[in-house]
Parts: C-alpha cells; sequence; structure tokens
C-alpha cells in the first residue's frame, strides 16, 4: 500500500475537455484531474487529493461534493471518455506553501480495504500478529506519479508486470521467539526449539497473515490460498533457509480479473535473503534454478524514459492475452536507497484497470 499524501500543488497545465463545454482537464503533479471550465487556471495553488483517499463529511459539505458522500473515496473516473484521477480543492486557510502535506489539517485519510479475520484452532484471531519477528513484510510501493523524479532519464531498470491477485509470502526461517506470541505459540516454540531441537521453520502468509504449517485456517477466499501454492511448488522444500519468497497469488476466486484460469497460481516479484532483497537478476536465477515462476518482464535492463511509461504501464497482460494489465512495478537493475521513499521501487497503474467496473481491491 502507497503512502498518504496531500499536498499543496501548483496547477501545471489546464486545457479545455474536448467533449464537454462545461469541463477542463487540470494537470497536477502528474495527475490529470476533471474541473469546471474556468474554475482553475496555470499556475493556481490547489490541493491535490490523489485516488484512494477518504474525505470527511465536512470537507464533502463544504465543498459540495455530492458524487462522495456514500463512503467519500476518491477514485478514478472516466468522463466524456476522459480519465479524472483523484480530486483538486481550494487551498484551505492558513499559511501553506507548496510541498505542504496537508492531510491531518484538513482530515483526510486512507482508504484502505478491510481486512479479512482468521480462526486458526476455532478462535478468531487478528490478522496482524508477528509469530515470527524474521518473516518480514513486503515493501509499500509508491506510485510513480507521487515521486515522478525518482527515476532519471537513463537510469537502468526492470519493468515488470503488476498482477492483480492477492500478496503473499513463503519462506524457511530460524525458529525466533516474539513476545507477541500467544501462549499456545509459546508453548509451540519451547518444543520446537528445546525438546525437538529443530532451527528452522516453514512460514507463509499474506502481507498482514502470518502461519505455519501446522495451522488450520480458513481465510477470505474460503481456505488457505497460500498454503495451496506452498503444496502445488512443494515450497516448503525449495526454498532456501533464511529467505523470504514474496509473490501474487492470482487466479479464479482470488479478484476480479482471473487470468482466464480456473484454479490459482502464483508469480514471484522479489526475494529476501539474510534480510536483504536479491537484485532481479539473482531473483530470475533462484526461479529457474528452483522452478518456481517470477512475474513477466516487460522490459529488463533498459535505459529509463518517462516517455515510454504509458507504454509499460497499459496494454495487455503477460500472464493473459485476452486481459488488460494491472499496470507496472518499476525497480533499479541493481538495489538501491531514495532518501525520500527508501526502497527504490514504484508502481504505475493502467487507466484501463482502474475504470474497469465491478472492480475489488483486497490485498
Amino acid at each position: 500500500m502507497s503512502s498518504l499524501i496531500v499536498k499543496i500543488c501548483k496547477v501545471e497545465n489546464v486545457t479545455k475537455h474536448p467533449n464537454a463545454d462545461r469541463l477542463s482537464i487540470a494537470t497536477v503533479g502528474g495527475w490529470n484531474c476533471i474541473v469546471g471550465l474556468d474554475q482553475y487556471k496555470t499556475g493556481d495553488k490547489v490541493v491535490f487529493i490523489p485516488p484512494d483517499c477518504v474525505i470527511p463529511n465536512n470537507l464533502i459539505e463544504k465543498y459540495n461534493l455530492e458524487y462522495l458522500k456514500h463512503n467519500g473515496r476518491t477514485g478514478t473516473v472516466k468522463l466524456r471518455g476522459y480519465i479524472s484521477q483523484g480530486l483538486i480543492l481550494d487551498v484551505p486557510e492558513g499559511s501553506w506553501k507548496v510541498g505542504d502535506d496537508v492531510a491531518n489539517a484538513m482530515g483526510i485519510t486512507k482508504y484502505e480495504q478491510p481486512e479479512p479475520k482468521f480462526s486458526i484452532g476455532g478462535a478468531r484471531q487478528s490478522t496482524k500478529r508477528k509469530l515470527n519477528p524474521l518473516f518480514d513484510k513486503y515493501t509499500d510501493i509508491e506510485n510513480i506519479n507521487n515521486f515522478n523524479d525518482v527515476f532519471k532519464d537513463g537510469d537502468l531498470v526492470v519493468v515488470t508486470e503488476k498482477i492483480h491477485g492477492c500478496n503473499g509470502r513463503w519462506s524457511l526461517l530460524p525458529i525466533a521467539y516474539s513476545n507477541k506470541l500467544p501462549l499456545i505459540e509459546k508453548i509451540k516454540f519451547v518444543w520446537n526449539k528445546y525438546i525437538l531441537k529443530k532451527k528452522f521453520e516453514f512460514v507463509y502468509g499474506s502481507h498482514n497473515v502470518q502461519l505455519t504449517s501446522d495451522s488450520r485456517t480458513k481465510n477470505f477466499y474460503g481456505d488457505d490460498v497460500w498454503g495451496k501454492i506452498a503444496k502445488k511448488y512443494d515450497l516448503a522444500n525449495k526454498i532456501s533457509e533464511n529467505t523470504i519468497v514474496y509473490g501474487e497469488v492470482y487466479g479464479e476466486g482470488i479478484q476480479d480479473l482471473t487470468y482466464g484460469l480456473k484454479g490459482i497460481d502464483f508469480a514471484i516479484f522479489d526475494i529476501k535473503r539474510d534480510g536483504i532483497y536479491l537484485n532481479w537478476e539473482e531473483v530470475v536465477n533462484y526461479c529457474i534454478q528452483h522452478g518456481l515462476p517470477n512475474v513477466p518482464m516487460i522490459s529488463c535492463n533498459v535505459k529509463f524514459d518517462k516517455n515510454k511509461l504509458k507504454d509499460w504501464t497499459d496494454g495487455k497482460s503477460f500472464v493473459y492475452k485476452e486481459q488488460f494489465r494491472e499496470g507496472c512495478v518499476i525497480k533499479p537493475m541493481i538495489e538501491e536507497n531514495d532518501p525520500r521513499i527508501g526502497r527504490k521501487i514504484l508502481k504505475s497503474v493502467s487507466t484501463e484497470y482502474l475504470t474497469r467496473k465491478g472492480g475489488t481491491e483486497f490485498q
């Protein structure tokens, strides 16, 4: 999930909507928003609220945003054939300057899809438990529209397809103790580590869910999809020690885009070994050596070019040619960090995906 960023921006460009006499298209920070005719002009200072934010009721009333009264969630829509992403509002009172984040001041929050609850051993548990503290969550990936200067033209990058599914992680990690362990898990820890003398355990789950090979669970999709993938690919025996494999589970019953599958599959998009993310070439080689699928590469070892971003983002899926892409993920060929976002990796989401009907967004 990307961060909540609601900044004061300047309108970069305004053009009249080709198919609507009373509308214009304003560009702010790389996003296009449809606004009223002559409502804003180039250079105006505004608040830009990106998609998947929740607008509080007082702002909905103040700005007459009737269409947001249902749940207050901003999104991406197509109006008269053109895309509108997020929302532009007038700058609130105060000494705000361009670049200031006004999310807290305006009461704007990030939309979060309700997470499922899991039943383990007959008792309902929070999905946010961290039984093994070494089982790291995956990097949060920001939208390139919010950080359009992180990659410079000429940077060597790999561009992979972003698949619409359920995030998963599978690992073989040293048995480790967490103070957050429920009593039954503390007993299991002592038994496995000190009685059975086990050194490693196979751990798997989603971004916020952690299971072990002896967990009994039913989840949001009806049964344990991560366990199914682990069994299908024998991951408990294929994954190396001190390694976490991150992948996307997709197919029938996972999300609204099924990629033509009757059943489910997965594709690996990153691997962490000894706490460090592998370079992309190492990820691909690992997948080849262990007979595991990696996400499709749209372009590999190419120079980043802003002019190619749309072609990388839009188009047909490489997983299933009859379906459009969700978008793409861009990262350097050699792992790097950025002082603003941490790990240097960004996503770009396709307009066809954002404007589809009947979309499901649980990740």
